[in-house]
């Protein structure tokens, strides 16, 4: 039982992908990504989760530069992947999917 720094870096960043992916309502990416209030409110709530949820689960305290990291790598992961989502339905490999779909 102790602080843990960069070899927990990619579970902590996946496990905060996850939260702020299944978020009810869902959270606008675009804005998040350029700094808001939301942003804010959503770093203070997720990452005292993170760090909860590990000091509870695996008896491990997460550093804060590892709580951090792992969450602005996780908008970014999420934005990064919205954003290739926008531009993949724009392109010609997914007209035949389109037209299967009648849209």
């Amino acid at each position: 039982m102790g602080t843990q720094t960069n070899d927990l870096l990619p579970d902590v960043t996946y496990w905060l992908t996850l939260q702020i992916a299944k978020s009810d309502p869902g959270i606008d990416l675009e804005q998040v990504y350029q700094g808001t209030v939301e942003l804010d409110y959503l770093y203070q709530v997720l990452t005292s989760k993170a760090q909860q949820h590990w000091w509870s689960k695996y008896g491990i305290e997460l550093s804060p530069v590892t709580v951090n990291n792992a969450f602005f790598r996780a908008i970014a992961v999420l934005h990064d992947r919205n954003l290739e989502y926008k531009r993949s339905r724009n392109r010609a490999e997914t007209d035949w999917v389109r037209e299967l779909l009648h849209l």
